[in-house]
C-alpha cells in the first residue's frame, strides 16, 4: 500500500499515527500521514521566520516547477500514471484529472497574471522598491506571513488557486484532503525540487481539531467546504470560504431553447457534475415543464462509466453504499416535485463495490423551494419557473449565467451581492483566466500600503 508522508520544513515527514485512505471502491488504497498540533505550529513558527523568495525570482522557479510536475516521477508514478492512480483514487474521471492538471501548470506558468489583475492601478506592482515607487502614492503588500490552504477533494483543480499566494510572498501550509492527497503531494513535491525552499511551503495532513489549530496560527486561510464549514467561519475576516457554489442558469423567453438546453446539459455534467461551477438550479421563464422533459431526455443518453479511468466518463464513480445514500437524498425531498429523471445507482465492475449515479433532473413548483440551490456530487438539475419580477431567487449564487439577448436583464443580475460571477449565454462552467473564480484572492491576500518618500 502507498505510504503518504507529510512535507515539513525539513522534508518528508512520516507519523506513527497515519489515515487509511480509500479508493473509489471502497478498498483500501494509501496510508496517509497525520502531523500532530505540536509539530504543525512548529512548522507554522518555522515558516513565519523564513524570508520569502524575491518576486524576481518566483515566476521562474514556479515555471521549473510546472515542468518538474509534468516530466518527472514523484511516488514512483509519471504524470500518466499519477492522473490515473488520482481518478482510481476519487472516482473523478480520469479525463477531468488530466485537465485539472493542465489548469495547475498553466498556473504555474502565468502565475503572475491573476495577482495583476487584482492590484489596485494606483498601487506599485509587487516587488516595486521604494525608490522606484512614486513618491506619493500606494504600495501593494501583504496583509501576513503564513497563509493555510484548506483542500478539497472534488476536484484537482483546487490547487491551482492557491499558488498565487506563493507569488506574493506569503509562506504557504496545505492541509490535503484525505480523498485527493496525492495532487497537493505531487505539486509541492514539484515546487521543491523547482527551487521553493521547504521552509515557505508544507504539507500537512491532520485531524479536524489540528486543521481548526492551522487556520488559528495562520494569518489568513483559504478553506473549502459544505455548508456547515460556511457556517463555522461565516464571521471570520481572516478566512476565505469556498462552499457550495449553488450555480444557476436562467433561460429567458427571447433565447434560443435549444441552445439553452445546450447550455444546461454542458453546465450539469462538468467535471462530473462535481465542481461549483456545475449548474445546480435552472429557471426558466417559458415552459419550464417541457424544458424539464427535453433535459431529462438529454441526460437520459449519458451513459454509465466502466469505472474512473474510462476516457469517456461523465460520470463519477464512488462505493455503491454512498451512491445509493446520495440517490435516496435527492428523491426523499422531491414529495412536492415532478421527478423528470430519477437518479439510478448502477452497480460497476473490479473490485470493491464501485458504483456510479445517473443524473437527475427535478422540477419544482417554484423557485423559492431551497432544492434549487441543493448540490450533491453528481449531475442533479433542478428546475423552476423564471419570475423577473422575482430576482432575489437567483442570489447566494457562485455563478449565474442569463441565456438572454436582454443586456438589461444581465445589468440588473450583477447588482446582486450574494453572487460571484455573472455570465450571458455561456455554461456555468465556462472559465476563463482573466475572470476570477469568486474574486480574485489577492483582494483577500493583499492590501493598498499608502506610501510618501522622498523631498516635500
Amino acid at each position: 500500500m502507498l505510504d503518504i508522508p507529510a512535507l515539513g520544513p525539513t522534508g518528508p515527514y512520516r507519523t506513527r499515527n497515519r489515515t487509511t485512505v480509500p479508493d473509489a471502491s471502497g478498498s483500501p488504497a494509501l496510508e496517509l500521514a497525520s502531523v500532530p498540533g505540536l509539530v504543525v505550529s512548529h512548522w507554522i513558527a518555522q515558516l513565519r521566520g523564513s524570508s520569502p523568495l524575491p518576486v524576481a525570482d518566483t515566476a521562474e522557479v514556479l515555471k521549473k516547477a510546472a515542468d518538474v510536475f509534468e516530466t518527472q516521477q514523484i511516488l514512483g508514478d509519471d504524470l500518466a500514471a499519477h492522473e490515473r492512480r488520482t481518478a482510481a483514487l476519487t472516482g473523478t474521471p480520469v479525463a477531468v484529472v488530466r485537465e485539472c492538471d493542465r489548469l495547475i501548470t498553466a498556473t504555474l506558468r502565468d502565475v503572475g497574471r491573476a495577482p495583476s489583475a487584482a492590484r489596485p492601478t494606483g498601487c506599485a506592482p509587487i516587488g516595486t522598491p521604494v525608490p522606484g515607487a512614486p513618491s506619493a502614492g500606494a504600495a501593494w503588500r501583504r496583509t501576513g506571513d503564513v497563509f493555510a490552504v484548506h483542500t478539497a477533494g472534488n476536484s484537482p483543480g483546487v490547487h491551482a488557486m492557491w499558488l498565487e499566494a506563493l507569488a506574493l510572498g506569503y509562506r504557504v501550509v496545505v492541509r490535503p484532503s484525505t480523498r485527493d492527497p496525492l495532487t497537493p503531494f505531487r505539486l509541492v513535491t514539484a515546487l521543491h525540487e523547482a527551487g521553493v525552499p521547504s521552509t515557505q511551503l508544507v504539507v500537512a495532513p491532520c485531524d479536524h481539531a489540528t486543521a481548526d489549530l492551522i487556520i488559528e496560527r495562520s494569518d489568513r486561510a483559504l478553506v473549502y467546504g459544505g455548508q456547515d464549514v460556511v457556517d463555522k467561519y461565516r464571521n471570520r475576516a481572516d478566512v476565505r470560504l469556498q462552499g457550495p457554489g449553488r450555480s444557476k442558469l436562467v433561460v429567458a423567453a427571447d433565447a434560443d431553447r435549444d441552445a439553452g438546453l445546450g447550455l444546461a446539459r454542458m453546465g450539469a455534467l462538468y467535471h462530473a457534475g462535481t465542481a461549483c461551477t456545475a449548474t445546480t438550479g435552472v429557471l426558466v421563464e417559458h415552459d419550464p415543464t417541457g424544458f424539464a422533459g427535453e433535459l431529462a431526455a438529454a441526460l437520459h443518453q449519458v451513459e454509465a462509466p466502466a469505472g474512473p479511468l474510462d476516457d469517456t466518463a461523465l460520470l463519477p464513480c464512488l462505493p455503491e453504499a454512498a451512491a445509493e445514500r446520495l440517490a435516496a437524498a435527492v428523491l426523499n425531498g422531491t414529495k412536492d416535485a415532478v421527478v423528470h429523471l430519477a437518479p439510478r445507482v448502477e452497480r460497476l465492475g473490479g473490485a470493491g463495490s464501485l458504483a456510479t449515479v445517473t443524473p437527475a433532473v427535478v422540477e419544482l413548483e417554484s423557485p423559492k423551494n431551497p432544492l434549487l440551490s441543493y448540490e450533491v456530487p453528481f449531475p442533479c438539475v433542478w428546475v423552476a419557473p423564471f419570475d423577473r419580477g422575482a430576482m432575489d431567487v437567483l442570489d447566494d449564487s457562485l455563478v449565474l449565467s442569463l441565456h438572454t439577448d436582454d443586456t438589461a436583464l444581465v445589468s440588473e443580475a450583477t447588482e446582486l451581492t450574494a453572487v460571484s460571477n455573472v455570465y450571458r449565454s455561456r455554461p456555468t462552467s465556462w472559465v476563463h483566466p482573466d475572470v476570477p473564480h469568486d474574486g480574485f484572492l489577492g483582494e483577500f491576500l493583499m492590501r493598498a500600503k499608502g506610501l510618501a518618500h522622498g523631498a516635500l
